[in-house]
């Protein structure tokens, strides 16, 4: 691999490195026989299903607390917040692939759960901390989470759902989706 005209030292270094990038890149692929090995990725050493029901039950006692503060009493609707799961597995995969999957069904199944004149408000947002008091504060900033967190009505509903997504390296993504559902006045 020849040039034929003249870089400086700087530029053959970096053009060097590039090609050796290359060169690993290709190296890492399944079908190359390698002359040295990739480092391997650190596995992701959390148990996210603890944390995330850890974190749910948490976010549970602060939603409790926080409708106190307002004069609110607080009746969990565990069925409404199991269905925010797939919502929250969907939301991960279209972060990930920018495909959206299985919003239909949600639909369909929050549909079939809130009762005809009956409202459902939902919130979710991806963190990176799995802090109780962190994501909670986060999740406070945005007027939509406030106004479920201090709903009024008839037949308040509340509902929470929370769900980790671990990667190599200790990267992991934090779900949390609040929601109610309450009787519509008209």
């Amino acid at each position: 691999h020849t040039h034929t005209h003249t870089h400086t030292h700087t530029h053959t270094h970096t053009h060097t490195h590039t090609h050796t990038h290359i060169m690993a890149m290709e190296n890492c692929s399944p079908l190359a026989q390698p002359m040295w090995r990739c480092p391997p990725l650190l596995p992701s050493q959390l148990d996210t299903i603890l944390i995330a029901n850890e974190l749910e039950a948490e976010l549970r006692v602060l939603t409790v607390q926080y409708r106190q503060e307002l004069g609110l009493g607080t009746h969990w609707d565990d069925d409404l917040s199991y269905l925010l799961s797939p919502a929250l597995t969907a939301y991960e995969l279209e972060r990930c692939t920018g495909l959206s999957v299985g919003n239909e069904e949600f639909q369909d199944a929050i549909h079939n759960a809130v009762p005809l004149g009956h409202t459902f408000k939902g919130f979710p947002i991806q963190l990176t901390s799995w802090n109780p008091k962190r994501v909670f504060s986060a999740c406070t900033k945005s007027q939509v989470c406030t106004d479920i967190l201090s709903c009024r009505g008839d037949q308040v509903r509340m509902a929470v759902r929370t769900k980790l997504c671990d990667y190599p390296e200790g990267v992991c993504a934090v779900w949390v989706m609040f929601a109610v559902k309450y009787k519509s006045v008209l």
